[in-house]
């Protein structure tokens, strides 16, 4: 069995994920298999090995994807083992791994820290989180990508809902990020591997207001609102229904009484709930979202919604979260 390196990239940069391709001789007649080991790499890291083998004539290629940690990696030495049959000895050669140099970047200030072959947000939404702050959540999809390694110094807090890196090399993600209330326009950039530069991600924000208007008038445009829209609604409601007894038409009084339906709809309160003490309060209503806050005591406050087992609620500080179902009050 004879060992040589195929493909190494001419350039690598630091918290990169790249690929190196080997290429392998076997001289035996038939084999049942290959496997493969890595020792000794240094600031190196593998990511993905499972790409099949592909067989040229005599040559066999197998491709290994590594991540570089640092400017001065040492590709692994790469163990490779053959086994011709179950009675038959395993016969091994190993490959002596090459050092490398990899380029640290000089990113501008709004990089995420993510080189990426590309990378696409495919979905941003924001909401009120409390007064002072709003809460961005993205979904974002990338290939051949250290992800993972998503960060944004300007945002109050963040963090990785999810990632799922189990359909390599293309990952998705769900970040949200807490920003100040006047932030207008979210953006970042990242670097794209394949044009070796740097490309930038921007968004005007459009903040979902959640607040929920209480006797003590916490939003009193939002209620200013309501009152104009409920006017509205009557003067139409009011006017059909004269219509239809002036003019004798189920027409009209259908109408009125679909909008007088409405009007009753809207105006039924949020429903109110307790919520127990102890309960986890999380930020989005999934199992492995960050939980932000803890109740110390039992309180009641209103329903805002609820999605798969999760009731959406305003704690007492003004900010807005998720808890279980099982953590609301039986009484």
């Amino acid at each position: 069995m004879y060992l040589s390196y195929y493909k190494i990239p001419k350039k690598v940069f630091v918290n990169q994920i790249f690929p190196i391709t080997i290429k392998i001789v076997v001289t035996e007649d038939s084999y049942d298999s290959l496997s493969y080991n890595f020792e000794n790499g240094e600031n190196i890291l593998p990511v993905y090995t499972q790409t099949p083998e592909k067989t040229e004539g005599i040559y066999i290629y197998k491709t290994f994807y590594f991540k570089s940690l640092d400017k001065n990696i040492k590709l692994p030495d790469i163990k490779v083992y053959l086994l011709i049959d179950q009675l038959s000895p395993v016969k091994k050669e190993t490959l002596f791994g090459k050092s490398i140099k990899a380029i640290k970047l000089k990113p501008p200030k709004d990089f995420c820290g993510v080189l990426a072959n590309d990378l696409n947000v495919t979905d941003i939404q924001g909401v009120q989180y409390d007064r002072e702050q709003n809460l961005i959540v993205l979904n974002i999809e990338s290939s051949l990508s250290n992800l993972e390694d998503f960060h944004l110094n300007f945002v109050n807090k963040e963090g990785i809902e999810e990632l799922n890196t189990s359909s390599f090399p293309k990952y998705t993600m769900t970040y949200f990020a807490i920003v100040p209330k006047d932030m207008k326009n979210f953006h970042f950039s990242y670097f794209n591997t394949q044009k070796n530069d740097f490309e930038k991600f921007s968004k005007i924000l459009e903040i979902k207001d959640e607040s929920v208007s209480t006797q003590t008038d916490i939003n009193p445009s939002e209620n200013s609102h309501k009152i104009i829209k409920f006017t509205i609604l009557i003067s139409l409601a009011t006017l059909f229904l004269i219509l239809a007894i002036y003019k004798r038409s189920f027409f009209y009084l259908f109408f009125g009484l679909l909008i007088g339906i409405y009007i009753v709809y809207i105006s039924i309160p949020l429903k109110e709930i307790c919520v127990k003490q102890n309960s986890q309060i999380r930020l989005l209503p999934t199992k492995n979202s960050t939980i932000f806050y803890k109740t110390q005591y039992n309180f009641k406050t209103k329903k805002l919604n609820s999605v798969n087992g999760y009731i959406k609620i305003r704690l007492p500080n003004g900010k807005i979260g998720w808890v279980k179902d099982e953590n609301i009050c039986k009484d």
